[in-house]
Formats: structure tokens, C-alpha cells, sequence
């Protein structure tokens, strides 16, 4: 009878904790309290700041090692020269660490201690993948910028331009649809020319939609092919729509037209020219998503060839763009193109921010040409933009001063100077947070030597890199600016002769930088002014990953190496977790608005998912063995005694 009465009891205790755990266990839904990082710059909209409030301005003092592993040796794989190391910033979910390497891997470590779960080598042939699929021309095979988490899923780009799927808890690999090997380069109506077979960034991701957005990445050289962006169902990997960013081969006078009014460049027929010999892809970085409106925000590339249009007259609709698309239907929303026929290589690459200005959304976005744009997200109008006055501009039209000749082949005819160069002036990620909008800007340039762009001349760029004649300067810049105005709040000048790569954080009101010079700086994210500096010895291409462990407590993760001869020489690398020394166990969940704690807290504190099932079930065995342990008293208790006959049975049998 009692343990009747304790089952109910047990049931409701157990309903009402799991009850609590929901805000984590369902990662980034609900109220986010910077447990988990699933997204390359953190959250759905890009914004590269977590909200965590254990690392911040005042206890970055305390900032110390906690562990370290280093990155195998890349194998050998057939058709592909792979380069060392991690470029993708690590993803963690519920205690564990994510990472995807250059060289097709993937593995998770316990976020605490570092400790491997599981190991993951993607199989591959290039040579035998370019046979069986002729519209794959590899270039950057096994790069990965940037990977996702969805559904408990690691999304993983593969070089022969398809995706894999590995289970979260395991590793075991899945396909998709057509999302599987060859499924989005093959048979695209229009095209004649290449995809490079790697897409550099997971999907995004559609969730109320249950959409996957992808697009296919060309090279920049002639051999360059008619680039989309499409979206998939994210059930069954089935194509649902393809928006192409440019003309079919053979070109179409009137193709543009269908687009006017829709953005800040007005069409022009006949671009694109017959659309032989040239192409656009998708840039890289993380689209916004906007899941109360169903709207993408998508970068793309330069138009290829680079740098040299005789054979691309006209804007080049819709390279180094910034496009809205409808996610379920790829419907063009608006665009705005920040070079039209771009000569530079200045595409739209890095992230694409859905931030706020009051109760207005707005797009940031910065360019390789060097600029950074605050858009109005619903209509594309320009609110306001910027150009960094720190940043060198040789040999180099300012189109939103400059009106450019949509005729214009190549930018000199002898050898020269390009500032910024085909790296742009962006230097990575930008971030979102306190009103602000933070941006790297670098002097990086390159000294070229025009070449011709023939159709027949597949891997010409349009311009060739002899050796240069003297060095230009190199050094980055990070601004902070107002949201709504784009005014200069404040500047932080990295050490002279540093370039920078790859992007900045925001948490705790700290701006995170991880240089090329092999420090991560952490800068007040109100003032700018350098309160930590942490020497790592060796080049930082990527900005740090927070997250917590199972317990709540917050780890700062960053990787070391993975980065191209461009920059540094190549290192496999290691990635360093560090943690506050003496700093809470368990997160700290902020008030609201009124002062007053959320009503999911315990104590102030949420319990992770991880923490909360071994819990329950320890909870569990002992209402049951207190259960049935009275159970069986009691019907101890009730029994009569034995009779001596059946005593000295029971003796016997003993």
C-alpha cells in the first residue's frame, strides 16, 4: 500500500526537476544563458556574443590553463593536398567539445578534461570523385571554416560537394538526400564551368522551417561555375528550391531585368556578357536567419575571374552581394551589391549579423572591400556604413563614392599594388552585443601582375602574384561602434606588422582577438582599453569558443595553428581550455528586466541536462529501494512466527 503512495510522489518530483532542465537541454531555445555554443558564431543570427556572465571584465584576472591536446598528422588522402590543423571554431552542446579539422576529421573531448569520446575520418577519393563527377574542380579540398550543430547532429561539409551528418553522442555518420556525395554539383541546368566541391560552412538552418540552407563555392579563377544558393529539407535532405546567382552559359540579355527595384544597383541587359569563362559562388560565414520572419541573409563571392572582367560586362548581379531570400521558397527579397563589377576580389565573406537598432532589425555586414553596413532587414535600405580610416586603399575604387565602368576589364595594365588585397580589409567575424557593432579591419595588401582571362584558361585568375618589389605595411585595427550610428566609439591598435584573421567575441562585456601574433587579447568591450593578454606561441586564426561543462562551469576554448602558408608557416596545433581559477561551479542565471530571478532557477542556478539524469536516476533507485524495503518490512512484520517443527526444518535444510 505505501509504496503505492510513493510511486505518484516519486513521478511528480521527477516531472517537476526535468521541468527545470528544458531552457538547457533544448541548447540556444528559451531563455539562453551561454551553455552552449552550436552555431560558427555562436547563435542563430550570427552575433558571435554569448551571454555567459562567468568570464567577464572583472574576473578575466583570473583566466589560467586548465587543459590541452594537440591535432593528429593529416593522412594521406588521393586528389587532395590537405593542410594541417583546425580553422572551424569548436562547437560544444551539454558538456561536450566538437571539433572538424582540415584534413576531414572530426572529434569530441569531455569539456572539462579534454578527454576524447570519439574520433570520426571522413573517406574519401578526389581523383576517383573529379571522374565520377566532372563538374567538381577541387581547390581548398578538406578546408573547413566553419560547422554547425542541429538535432544533435554535427553537420560536416565534405569535399565531394555533399554533407555528412554524425551523431552527437556517438560519431556514427548519416546522409541526406541530396545532400549525399555529388547530389549538389551535378546536372545544374545552365552551368558549364566548376564547383570547387567543398562547401566551407555547414547549412544554416531554417528551424521553424525545418530547412537547411546551403550554396556552392567556385574558385575565382575562369574555370568558375554558375553558382546558387538552395534549400533542403532538413528531414530528408530533399531539394526544395535553388536560387542562381548569375545567367545560364550562353548568357541571357534579360535575365537581370526580372529584379529591378529589388536593390541599391540597378540591372543592366546583357550582364554577365554570353556567361562563358566566368562564375560566383557563396562566400563564406554564417548566414543570419531570422526565424520570426522566415528570412536568410546570405554573403556572396567575388565574380571570377578575379580580376579581370572582359568577359563579365555589367554590375555582376548578384556577386559580392548581400541578399534576403525567402527560406522555404528562395524568393529574392532584396539585394545590395557593395562592388558591382568587382575587380578586387572584394567579396562579401565572413559572417552576416541580424541585429537590432531599437525595434528595428538590421543587417551588419562588412566586405572585403573594407567597409562595414548597417541595412534595414525587411526592405535592404542603407541606414548607415562605414569606411575604417586606418585602412590603406591603393589601386582600389570606393564604389559607394565611386560610380564603377561596368566595362572596365582590368585595374592596370602593368604590374601593382592592391590594398586591401584579395583578403579584404575585413580581417573575419564581426560581433554584436551592448549596442555595439565590433569589426577587425586589416592592412593586408598583394602586388599583382595582370594576365588574360580567355575562356580557355581555366586556372587563370585574371592576374598573377609575382615576387613583390618592397613590403607594405600589415596591422589590424578593432573598432568599436555605435549601433545605430555607426560612429566610433572607440579603437584598439594590435601590435605593429600584425595582421589579423578570423574574427572577434563578445561575452561578459569583454571583446575577445586571437592574433597572428600568437596572443588572445581581451579588450573592455565599453572602452576598448587591453585588460588581458594571453601568449600562446604560435598564430591564431580563429577567435576562442565559450561553454560550459556539465557542471555549469564556463571554459574559454582556443585552437592553435591550422592556417595557410599565407599567413604563417602551416602547424598541425593544439587547442588550450581555460577556465576561471576559484570561479563558480555552477552558472549564474542574471535578473530580468525587473530585477527578479527567472522562475526556471534553483537557487539561482540552472541544472544541466547532464548533471540533472545521472541525478534522477540515482533519485530513482533510492525511492524505489525505500519502497519496496518498507514493503517488505512490512510483510515481515505481519508474518507469524514459525512453528519449531518448521525451525528445525529450516535448520536441516540449511
Amino acid at each position: 500500500m505505501n509504496s503505492f503512495k510513493t510511486v505518484p510522489l516519486f513521478l511528480v518530483f521527477i516531472l517537476s526537476i526535468t521541468s527545470l532542465s528544458l531552457p538547457f537541454a533544448s541548447g540556444q531555445a528559451g531563455r539562453d544563458l551561454g551553455f552552449n555554443w552550436i552555431y560558427p558564431n555562436y547563435d542563430g543570427r550570427a552575433t558571435n556574443y554569448n551571454p555567459q556572465n562567468q568570464i567577464t571584465v572583472d574576473t578575466i584576472g583570473d583566466l589560467t590553463d586548465e587543459w590541452t591536446t594537440a591535432f593528429v598528422i593529416p593522412a594521406i588522402i588521393p586528389g587532395i593536398t590537405l593542410q594541417p590543423g583546425v580553422r572551424a571554431q569548436p562547437l560544444a552542446e551539454n558538456g561536450v567539445l566538437y571539433l572538424v579539422s582540415n584534413f576531414l576529421d572530426a572529434f569530441s573531448h569531455r569539456v572539462e578534461t579534454g578527454i576524447p569520446i570519439w574520433f570520426y575520418a571522413f573517406p574519401v577519393n578526389m581523383t576517383q570523385v573529379v571522374t565520377d563527377f566532372p563538374a567538381i574542380s577541387p581547390f581548398d579540398s578538406g578546408v573547413i571554416e566553419g560547422v554547425s550543430l542541429f538535432e544533435r547532429k554535427v553537420m560536416m561539409p565534405t569535399p565531394d560537394c555533399g554533407m555528412v551528418f554524425l551523431d552527437s553522442a556517438g560519431g556514427q555518420p548519416s546522409f541526406l538526400g541530396d545532400l549525399t556525395r555529388g547530389g549538389m554539383c551535378s546536372g545544374i541546368a545552365g552551368n558549364e564551368g566548376f564547383y570547387t566541391g567543398q562547401m566551407l560552412y555547414s547549412p544554416a538552418v531554417y528551424e521553424s522551417g525545418r530547412v537547411l540552407i546551403t550554396g556552392t563555392a567556385v574558385s575565382g579563377k575562369v574555370e568558375s561555375g554558375r553558382g546558387y544558393i538552395a534549400g533542403f529539407n532538413a528531414d530528408t535532405g530533399e531539394l526544395m528550391w535553388r536560387f542562381f546567382l548569375m545567367p545560364p552559359a550562353g548568357g541571357d540579355p534579360s535575365w537581370a531585368g526580372q529584379y529591378a527595384g529589388m536593390g541599391n544597383v540597378d540591372p543592366v541587359r546583357g550582364d554577365w556578357g554570353n556567361a562563358r569563362g566566368v562564375g560566383v559562388g557563396v562566400g563564406w560565414g554564417q548566414w543570419a536567419v531570422d526565424e520570426e520572419t522566415g528570412i536568410i541573409y546570405v554573403g556572396t563571392s567575388a565574380p571570377g575571374p578575379n580580376f579581370n572582367g572582359a568577359n563579365r560586362p555589367g554590375p555582376n548581379l548578384f556577386s559580392s552581394s548581400i541578399l534576403a531570400l525567402d527560406a522555404m521558397t528562395g524568393e529574392l527579397i532584396w539585394y545590395y551589391q557593395t562592388s558591382p563589377h568587382d575587380l578586387n576580389a572584394h567579396g562579401c565573406l565572413w559572417n552576416t549579423i541580424l541585429g537590432n537598432i531599437g525595434e528595428n532589425k538590421v543587417v551588419f555586414k562588412a566586405c572585403d572591400n573594407g567597409r562595414i553596413y548597417a541595412l534595414d532587414a525587411a526592405t535592404g535600405d542603407l541606414i548607415w556604413t562605414m569606411m575604417p580610416p586606418t585602412l590603406k586603399r591603393i589601386n582600389v575604387d570606393d564604389p559607394f563614392v565611386d560610380q564603377p565602368d561596368l566595362n572596365r576589364d582590368v585595374v592596370s595594365t602593368t604590374p601593382y599594388w592592391q590594398c586591401p588585397g584579395i583578403t579584404g580589409g575585413t580581417g573575419g567575424d564581426l560581433a554584436f552585443a551592448y549596442g555595439r557593432v565590433y569589426y577587425a579591419t586589416t592592412n593586408y595588401c598583394d602586388y599583382l601582375s595582370p594576365t588574360s582571362a580567355n575562356p580557355s584558361e581555366l586556372m587563370s585568375w585574371g592576374a598573377e602574384f609575382p615576387e613583390a618589389p618592397y613590403e607594405m605595411p600589415r596591422n589590424t585595427t578593432i573598432y568599436g561602434l555605435d549601433a545605430s550610428t555607426g560612429n566610433i566609439d572607440w579603437t584598439f591598435d594590435i601590435s605593429p606588422d600584425v595582421s589579423h584573421r578570423g574574427g572577434l567575441v563578445v561575452t561578459g562585456n569583454l571583446v575577445f582577438i586571437s592574433s597572428l601574433n600568437g596572443r588572445i587579447f581581451g579588450l573592455d568591450a565599453s572602452t576598448g582599453d587591453q585588460i588581458y593578454v594571453k601568449p600562446l606561441g604560435a598564430a591564431l586564426g580563429i577567435p576562442p569558443t565559450i561553454a560550459a561543462a556539465a557542471d555549469g562551469e564556463q571554459f574559454l576554448y582556443q585552437t592553435i595553428g591550422g592556417l595557410g602558408s599565407r599567413y604563417t608557416t602551416p602547424v598541425s596545433g593544439l587547442i588550450v581550455a581555460l577556465k576561471i581559477r576559484g570561479g563558480p561551479q555552477v552558472p549564474i542565471i542574471p535578473p530580468d528586466e525587473n530585477g527578479d530571478m527567472p522562475p526556471e532557477s534553483v537557487n539561482g542556478a540552472q541544472l544541466p541536462l547532464t548533471l540533472l539524469i545521472p541525478a534522477v536516476v540515482v533519485i530513482a533507485v533510492v525511492f524505489l529501494l525505500a519502497a519496496f524495503g518498507r514493503r517488505a518490512l512490512n510483510s515481515r512484520k505481519r508474518k507469524p512466527p514459525p512453528s519449531v517443527e518448521n525451525q528445525n526444518d529450516q535448520g536441516i535444510n540449511s
